[in-house]
């Protein structure tokens, strides 16, 4: 079965946001760490009107989101508190992905990209839970 598609020619019109030319794409999540990075975005942000930044990777190994230590998991959110609260005191807002994960809940080598991202979720037992 198709879809149906109908639009109203005659029908009232309103303006379509461009929210696109205010987001500025910034690879990786660590990068926002780094104080060259910070510096080049509060430049843009002041000088090009620059409201948001889009990156992925927040839940990579590379940010210490989550590790396993002695079989339990331990969660940590200071690196991702730091690119938001830098963000957010410059007047910026962050557009994030979710994409990938940490190696801890991988259930196999496969990667992708240079980047080597993760791409299978494994099922965690710990202690007796799933």
């Amino acid at each position: 079965m198709g879809d149906t598609f109908i639009c109203d020619i005659a029908g009232g019109t309103e303006p379509f946001p461009h929210f696109w030319e205010h987001t500025v794409g910034s690879c990786h999540a660590t990068m926002a760490l780094r104080a060259d990075w910070q510096k080049q975005l509060l430049r843009c942000h002041k000088e090009l009107g620059f409201q948001h930044v889009r990156f992925h990777g927040l839940l990579s190994d590379d940010m210490g989101t989550l590790m396993c230590e002695m079989d339990q998991l331990v969660y940590s959110f200071f690196n991702a508190d730091q690119i938001c609260d830098f963000l957010l005191s410059i007047g910026m807002k962050p557009f994030m992905e979710l994409s990938f994960m940490p190696s801890t809940l991988s259930s196999g080598g496969d990667i992708v990209f240079i980047i080597k991202e993760i791409l299978h979720l494994q099922e965690i037992t710990m202690h007796g839970q799933h």
